[in-house]
């Protein structure tokens, strides 16, 4: 019915996808559910889609009559229609994804064993090959020792959000607890951020919607600094320069007050996981001296929740939006203790890791 299809296409359209037959990665413009290979002609060709694989692909469908095609962005932005049997997406089940960090980790026996099977192969005479081994032949020597170092384990250290000590056996996962903090600033000395909202011409629709619900989580950690009901402005924005365009005429034709806040959300072009003119804009606002948030509507649309899991998965994402903006305002959202272990000075590397993107 057409309710099914609405919620199809919006699941799907702007997605990527991968063709089976050559592997090549598409994103989903649309997709038609009234046409089908046998009843798609291809443009200026005079045969169906059907056709055309079995003679240009040499790929016989198996179901040649079967509704919808899908319909994907080609060179210079020329619609391309797949039939919906060589088309695979590539996100993988919710329940994989959830234990991709188990599926990743190695315990230290199997690392272990793979290094030292590692060290056999590469040791001389492994290899029946002329040389005595990959390495040999390289003109490298492989001691046949390991090298032992001192480790020193130190404790958790003691985790602190908005006054509230983080229980130890909470210490690998303690984010969501910050969700729930309250920082019983005195009313009379709450600030009131002025925020511009610049949003994509695409989420029109939803960007205030959108802009409340990060106002009230906000508003809910009783921080000094507070998003106002309604933005102080509001910039309509497209790609590329008419994403940083779009903010450099406001920005400069606009009489500004002080304490402005601009919140971005941004929806990156078709099949980039990432916005290109994030620097250009980042890059201007801070020359400006302007705070700035963007939230990425290519991670997660977050006007659109097509279902609880959905939500859950915003409000995690908006509400971690919402505390970097009371961080960068200036509140202390979380801090920790340094174990009397460590030797002082130090100098602390923090490393990001993040899954890859489509």
């Amino acid at each position: 019915d057409a309710k099914t299809i609405a919620a199809i296409k919006r699941r799907w359209n702007n997605e990527v996808v991968i063709a089976t037959y050559d592997k090549r990665c598409y994103s989903i413009m649309d997709i038609p559910f009234d046409q089908s290979p046998s009843s798609l002609p291809v443009q200026g060709l005079g045969i169906s889609h059907a056709q055309y694989f079995a003679q240009k692909k040499k790929i016989t469908l198996k179901y040649p009559n079967a509704k919808p095609m899908i319909q994907v962005q080609g060179r210079n932005d020329q619609p391309i229609y797949l039939p919906a049997e060589v088309v695979c997406a590539n996100e993988l089940d919710p329940q994989i994804r959830a234990k991709l960090p188990l599926v990743a980790s190695y315990t230290p026996r199997i690392r272990h064993e793979a290094i030292e099977e590692m060290r056999r192969y590469l040791l001389p005479g492994a290899q029946k090959s002329q040389g005595g081994g990959l390495l040999p032949a390289l003109g490298i020597g492989l001691l046949d020792e390991r090298v032992v170092v001192n480790v020193t384990k130190l404790p958790l250290p003691v985790i602190v959000a908005a006054g509230v000590r983080i229980p130890e056996g909470q210490g690998g996962n303690w984010a969501p607890l910050t969700a729930k903090a309250n920082y019983n600033a005195n009313p009379n000395k709450v600030v009131q951020m002025n925020v511009v909202v610049v949003y994509h011409k695409s989420i029109k629709s939803s960007y205030q919607s959108v802009y409340k619900r990060v106002a009230d989580m906000i508003r809910h950690h009783n921080a000094t600094y507070q998003f106002g009901s309604k933005p102080f402005g509001v910039v309509e924005a497209g790609d590329m320069n008419q994403h940083w365009g779009a903010i450099e005429r406001y920005f400069g034709g606009t009489k500004l007050p002080d304490n402005v806040f601009v919140l971005d959300l941004a929806r990156p072009p078709r099949g980039q996981s990432n916005d290109p003119a994030y620097g250009a804009v980042k890059c201007f606002l801070a020359k400006g001296g302007f705070l700035s948030q963007f939230v990425n509507f290519q991670t997660h649309d977050h006007g659109r929740s097509r279902d609880a899991r959905d939500e859950k998965k915003s409000t995690t994402i908006l509400s971690g939006v919402a505390r970097q903006i009371l961080s960068k305002c200036g509140v202390r959202v979380w801090w920790v203790t340094i174990p009397k272990e460590v030797p002082l000075p130090a100098v602390f590397v923090g490393i990001d890791v993040f899954h890859a993107p489509r």
